[in-house]
């Protein structure tokens, strides 16, 4: 994969990584419905209005409407919840229902930059106590998202930091400078015209997937354009769908084909 290269100046390079429909084909924050369903930590409405949500962002943009949709939505549920039960069912249910969903393109991506001695973050508006896995199993050195406030291990339903837009900026900024990283080397990668702070944050920005703003405005400015269309396999860890899981699995794939239906339709327009 191309366009990749080992900086040779001082201060380290830094690959940033925007995580929903850029590294993987789905919403981190809406598809472990099920197994929080399972544990019953959320109830049956929680799971069908996660399945609507999922099913409306895959079909769009990003938005401030549906960022902020999105994260109420997750607050309202899981308030007054013990934060390690949502560890534990990120972790536990990583395999299932987020793996499947990971972009081969872009695991390879990671790869090529860690095996150039490249610094790899993953930035996103998803909270970190669901995302801290997905972190882990690709070797990010770096994860920057939403912080949720906890007080005596429970959830408050307030947000410490919500990561979007602006403030992915002011924290990778500061990173920068913690760690020495050299931003007009580093690379950005991102679906969204949301992510237009992060993305002239360094010298080599790429659009990944992009909506239709972001598509146009890369178009200007001369930006790389790259098209991931391959997910992980879906049973690559053995992982078996039954019951509600199935359903949502089925859904949530119905909502991915139609979602890429309209982007070959907006590219071939």
């Amino acid at each position: 994969m191309g366009g990749v290269t080992t900086g040779n100046g001082q201060g380290r390079i830094l690959a940033i990584f925007d995580l929903d429909k850029t590294i993987i084909d789905t919403s981190a924050s809406m598809a472990y419905g099920r197994p929080l369903a399972e544990r019953g930590l959320i109830g049956t409405p929680d799971v069908l209005r996660m399945m609507a949500l999922l099913g409306n962002y895959m079909l769009t943009t990003h938005t401030e409407q549906n960022m902020n949709a999105t994260k109420d939505a997750l607050l309202g549920m899981i308030r007054d919840r013990e934060e390690s039960a949502l560890r534990d069912v990120a972790q536990d249910a990583l395999q299932d229902v987020i793996t499947p969903y990971i972009y081969a393109e872009a695991r390879a991506l990671i790869e090529e930059h860690q095996q150039q001695g490249h610094h790899v973050a993953i930035v996103t508006a998803s909270p970190s106590v669901i995302v801290e896995p997905i972190a882990r199993e690709l070797g990010a050195d770096l994860l920057v998202a939403t912080e949720l406030e906890v007080a005596d291990g429970l959830f408050t339903g307030g947000v410490a930091h919500f990561n979007k837009g602006q403030a992915k900026v002011d924290k990778l900024k500061v990173l920068a400078l913690e760690n020495g990283y050299d931003l007009d080397k580093s690379y950005a990668y991102s679906d969204s015209f949301t992510d237009l702070p992060m993305l002239h944050l360094v010298g080599n920005p790429h659009a990944v997937n992009p909506d239709r703003p972001l598509r146009k405005y890369a178009t200007e400015q001369g930006w790389p354009i790259q098209r991931f269309v391959k997910p992980e396999p879906l049973f690559a860890q053995g992982a078996v769908l039954a019951g509600a899981g199935a359903t949502l699995a089925l859904l949530s794939a119905v909502a991915a084909g139609l979602a890429m239906w309209f982007r070959f339709r907006e590219d071939d327009a």
